[in-house]
């Protein structure tokens, strides 16, 4: 088994137990006792779980980082609806497009129905919610990508989404992230995701990241993206600029988009 693999195992395992011993992980993964030391280590660096006596159990940041999708789509709200609204500008009529399980895809799905120029735009989703978020629009053809459904956010992956994703080819895939680092790049906690992520990238022709400013500087537990495979960064405009600075130095085209006002000239709040 291959060691991103038997993480995600680990952190399974603990999800739904909340702790475990060494011996019992050893036991079920069939591995070495040494080997889950050095799994749980590593874990623990990330705040995925908590080194205890004998064992670990499930971390604060895994916790935190596995909210509901409607609790995620409700942090940072308005610079998710600021960030989809300058992802939108950049469709154009006939394109074929991807959107990941994200909260800000769901954001970006309500821009873009509010487009009326878009006609004959292809979308292939990883997403249920993004999915039901486009339903009932006649210009926008729907694919949605089967596999293993993730019961908390609503996400599809695994090895048949894979397979299905690598006979398409994407002009531009729009993805989330857990965190983006100059050191690791674009990172997430789900090792599975991270995967479908690397093969999303592969089959696209721009990868572009829609991620908040709570996100810069933030290291996950894998690299889904090198700096060098990303074409641009949509944040908010409370980004630290010194990082944004860094990464434009590196020729990633960056939009720090400010937040949306309402009629009355008020910042929404989402």
């Amino acid at each position: 088994m291959l060691t991103h693999a038997r993480h995600q195992q680990i952190i399974e395992i603990l999800a739904v137990k909340k702790s475990a011993t060494v011996s019992e992980l050893s036991e079920q993964l069939t591995v070495s006792s040494a080997t889950i030391r050095t799994d749980l280590n590593q874990l623990a660096k990330y705040g995925h779980v908590i080194r205890i006596h004998g064992g670990a159990r499930i971390g604060k940041e895994r916790v935190r980082q596995e909210f509901s999708f409607a609790t995620r789509q409700n942090i940072n709200a308005d610079k998710k609806q600021a960030i989809a609204h300058a992802a939108a500008s950049l469709i154009q009529p006939m394109d074929s497009i991807l959107l990941d399980a994200s909260s800000t895809s769901v954001a970006l799905v309500s821009a873009i129905k509010k487009r009326t120029d878009l006609h004959d735009l292809t979308v292939v989703t990883t997403g249920i919610w993004t999915t039901l978020e486009l339903l009932g629009s006649p210009e926008i053809n729907v694919v949605l990508a089967g596999g293993y459904v993730r019961n908390t956010s609503g996400s599809i992956s695994g090895q048949i989404t894979v397979e299905i994703l690598n006979k398409f080819n994407f002009q531009k895939v729009f993805l989330g992230a857990a965190g983006i680092s100059e050191i690791a790049g674009a990172t997430d906690v789900h090792l599975i995701e991270v995967e479908l992520k690397q093969t999303i990238i592969d089959r696209s022709a721009n990868v572009i990241l829609m991620i908040d400013s709570s996100k810069w500087g933030k290291l996950s537990l894998a690299t889904f993206a090198e700096l060098d495979k990303i074409t641009m960064i949509i944040t908010d405009d409370d980004a630290p600029r010194e990082m944004v600075d860094q990464f434009r130095q590196q020729n990633i085209e960056i939009i720090c988009a400010p937040l949306i006002k309402n009629s009355a000239g008020v910042m929404k709040n989402g």
